[in-house]
């Protein structure tokens, strides 16, 4: 198996620009530099950044401050919470001490003193009211006098006011005062109680606003600090050390934007993440290519690989299969439903002769998939395929047998001829020595047409035998084509069987006469005008049997590009669009 490929480094590493925006290159190790790991290889203008650094460490300054101030308020708060709920947890015992000593001392006192003024006024009335019965008895024996008399009289209505003073005062207390005072101690003691929770409510909201200012801080602090450290690292990524030992190679590209060539140079402006220097590790070279889907199943790891470099032409270099991709590549535009497969092969020379190898350089990989000794083989070009059988033409005494055969595996020129079909021997009718016609298509087009007629029919009466529906008339024959002989043209001889002017065979130009334009017929065929040519396109056209050959990518589709090749190689007598399509190797 043959494929093309690019030749690149196994270890290739490429240093790019860490730098955030556009930057300016002040200094850069000339190109082709052979350099240690850790090499300065590349600096950056940092004169912008580091002006941005030095005003970003005034705000971090600042942010700390303001963290310490925040931290200091938050202490205070704690301590102003602490004073606040210990003065109200105060006024609530006060008023607990005051309801509970007017209960147990002021309340039984201020009763008791007023209950004994009432007693006191009590007897004193009494006494008065005897002395005064006494007085008017002693005025009525003329002991006293009337003047006596009215003197106690007036003691005896003080007396009797004086009591009712007292009681009045007794049942007022107890009426009023004792319960207005009683309530108002006892509200005092709920209100203090209450005025607890709303002092530790009001410090925890305070205290979680400082929480809150310390945390935003902190926060602020955190980001400034960052943002330093993000400076710092922007101004050290200025300066480019190489990363592993390797050979400067500058990644001067072009701008897939634009035409425009980025070029690496002092003095060049580069954006973020582009790429600015390729190290290549020179001593382990890999080739990478691409395998149609169709073939990657007989690539694997390991597989001796032949590798020739277009810039060393007639050096053989060895290597193996070092890779195979488990995804195929991505592709878009037309070839979007064409498959292959990244393969990576190792080189595996010694380093004198691999250190002559560049990334970049294009080379062909011939990975040996099979030996297969001893083998009958016939050339590709001389394989006819009319639908899912293959014919080829054998010429003998100067006449030409036309032959099917069933072929095995190939590659690029030759097609196998197994000796076992199905497990069974198989002889196919050659052996080794025999002529066979190449390009028969160019030469004997009458009896391939036949053959492609007759072909089509009994595959029609198979689909109809499948389908279950009678076919209208018994089934044609396929005709014996290994009786079907020709004369072989030659210098003056008769002109081969089906040959026309203008091809090979009648001596003509190659490819024949009046031909449309390649262009032209593609434009016909294409029905969906997508640009390309699937099977059901040309169901109906005589290049239907001739599809698979044409379909150099075999991805199922024939674009104008594999037409206009196919009918080059028609032309020019190279049968390419009239031989098989040789199977994936």
């Amino acid at each position: 198996m043959t494929e093309r490929g690019t030749l690149d480094s196994m270890k290739n590493a490429v240093l790019s620009s860490k730098v955030e925006g556009a930057t300016t290159i002040i200094s850069i190790v000339p190109e082709g530099t052979t350099v240690n790991a850790g090499d300065l290889v590349c600096e950056l203008d940092s004169s912008t950044l580091t002006d941005r650094e030095t005003a970003q460490e005034i705000l971090v300054v600042r942010a700390r401050a303001m963290l310490e101030q925040a931290n200091e308020g938050l202490a205070i708060q704690k301590t102003q919470n602490d004073s606040d709920t210990a003065a109200s947890q105060l006024k609530y015992d006060l008023a607990k001490l005051d309801l509970e000593k007017f209960l147990n001392g002021d309340l039984v006192q201020q009763v008791e003193d007023l209950q004994a003024a009432v007693k006191l006024a009590d007897e004193t009335l009494s006494r008065t009211q005897e002395s005064c019965k006494y007085i008017r008895e002693m005025t009525q024996k003329g002991y006293k006098n009337q003047n006596d008399l009215e003197s106690e009289e007036l003691v005896l209505q003080r007396n009797e006011l004086d009591k009712k003073s007292a009681e009045t005062k007794l049942r007022a207390f107890k009426d009023f005062t004792q319960k207005r005072t009683l309530k108002e101690l006892d509200a005092n003691s709920v209100e203090f109680a209450r005025e607890i929770e709303r002092t530790d409510r009001k410090g925890k909201a305070a205290l979680a606003q400082k929480d809150a200012e310390v945390e935003s801080c902190r926060l602020t602090l955190e980001v400034e600090a960052k943002k330093l450290e993000r400076l710092k690292d922007q101004i050290a990524a200025c300066k480019i050390r190489a990363s592993q030992d390797g050979q400067v190679v500058y990644a001067n590209v072009k701008d897939g934007r634009s035409s425009d060539q980025i070029v690496i140079m002092e003095g060049a402006s580069v954006r973020e993440r582009q790429a600015i220097i390729n190290l290549p590790d020179l001593d382990n070279m890999k080739v990478n290519a691409r395998i149609h889907e169709s073939r990657i199943s007989q690539v694997q790891a390991n597989q001796k690989v032949t590798v020739k470099v277009d810039a060393y032409p007639g050096e053989v270099f060895n290597g193996i299969v070092d890779s195979v991709a488990s995804v195929p590549s991505s592709t878009g535009g037309f070839a979007r439903d064409f498959k292959e497969y990244e393969a990576s092969v190792k080189i595996v020379d010694d380093s004198e002769k691999v250190n002559k190898l560049r990334p970049g350089l294009t080379a062909s990989v011939e990975i040996l998939v099979e030996r297969r000794p001893d083998v009958l083989q016939v050339p590709v070009q001389a394989v006819v395929t009319v639908g899912n059988r293959q014919f080829i033409f054998v010429a003998k005494d100067r006449h030409v047998k036309t032959l099917e055969i069933k072929v095995g595996k190939s590659n690029e020129r030759m097609l196998e001829i197994p000796t076992k079909v199905d497990g069974k021997d198989y002889d196919p009718g050659l052996k080794e020595g025999d002529e066979v016609v190449m390009n028969p298509r160019s030469h004997f087009k009458k009896e391939i047409d036949v053959l492609e007629s007759e072909v089509a029919k009994e595959q029609a009466v198979l689909r109809a035998k499948a389908a279950g529906a009678a076919p209208t008339q018994g089934p044609p024959l396929v005709p014996k084509t290994d009786q079907l002989t020709v004369p072989v043209p030659g210098p003056g001889g008769p002109m081969a069987a089906g040959a026309n002017p203008g091809t090979p065979a009648a001596g003509g130009p190659p490819g024949g006469g009046n031909r449309p334009d390649p262009a032209t017929r593609f434009k016909d065929l294409d029905k969906n005008s997508d640009g390309k040519l699937s099977k059901d396109e040309v169901a109906d056209d005589r290049m239907a049997a001739r599809f698979d050959s044409m379909d150099a990518d075999a991805d199922g589709l024939i674009t104008l590009d594999e037409m206009k090749a196919a009918s080059a190689r028609f032309r020019a007598g190279g049968g390419g669009a009239g031989g098989p399509r040789p199977p994936a190797n």
